[in-house]
């Protein structure tokens, strides 16, 4: 059995369930901004491996954090079934998600997933600057502020990077500078919305269309004039999209199409 990871619950607990998956080095405080949203699903924002309360969960690989959740699902989640929110890492995950575990996924929005390994210069960066930085106050204080982050959204990501196991990010960082996608993507009959911002890394953008075009009846879309973590930069839009694809509705005309 896999080792459980932490997770907080919120949201209204009469409505569908939906897991979050979030980004490397990030953690629930990053879906502050998809609070309307709390008021419709019992939301549960699951901490991967080596993030916040799971960080006495050692990062193994894509396929390990995958069981895991899969199994959080299975346990905590009546009916063994939910829809999917993930981002970057998350959405990575998701990938394996729904080729290991296809029945544990209603719908699925994955929202900066990878296609082909990043760009070998970029992952050095993050593994050898940030890991080297994000230990000190300072170092957690820069980054969120290179990411932009508002001030009363300082308090709880100062928290979660307290929390952060830095050997297990490493891991992850690891991980992600080899990766590949997992096997089985044509066989995943799970509708999924794969989407980012149109103005997020050339990898990412393409690995959109390049997703699409490998699970059958999947969508591609692009949040236009938008970056990576593009859930904060407009989340009235990202939360009407969400809406829309969770209960089978038309995308909101916002949204380009890949």
């Amino acid at each position: 059995m896999t080792q459980p990871l932490g997770y907080t619950r919120t949201g209204n607990p009469n409505g569908a369930p939906v897991v979050f998956l979030h980004g490397a080095a990030m953690g629930a405080w990053m879906w502050e901004g998809q609070a309307p949203l709390f008021e419709l699903y019992d939301c549960y924002l699951v901490d991967l491996p080596g993030h916040a309360s799971s960080n006495g969960v050692v990062w193994q690989s894509f396929e390990q954090a995958a069981d895991a959740v899969a199994d959080l699902i299975r346990t905590r989640i009546a009916g063994g079934r939910a829809h999917l929110v993930a981002m970057s890492l998350g959405a990575a995950v998701g990938l394996h998600l729904l080729t290991r575990h296809p029945h544990t996924v209603e719908r699925a929005i994955l929202t900066g997933a990878l296609a082909e390994t990043p760009p070998r210069a970029l992952m050095w960066v993050q593994e050898h600057l940030l890991s080297a930085i994000l230990p000190t106050e300072w170092g957690k204080r820069a980054f969120g502020r290179m990411i932009g982050l508002p001030a009363d959204a300082m308090p709880p990501y100062l928290q979660t990077m307290r929390q952060l196991s830095i050997p297990s990010f490493k891991r992850t960082l690891r991980d992600l500078s080899a990766y590949a996608l997992p096997d089985g993507l044509a066989a995943v009959q799970t509708p999924c919305l794969f989407v980012t911002g149109g103005d997020d890394l050339a990898v990412n953008v393409r690995s959109v269309r390049a997703l699409r075009d490998r699970v059958v009846g999947s969508v591609g879309a692009y949040a236009a004039g938008l970056h990576h973590p593009w859930n904060g930069e407009d989340p009235d839009l990202f939360n009407r999209m969400t809406r829309a694809w969770l209960s089978g509705e038309p995308l909101p005309t916002e949204l380009l199409p890949a």
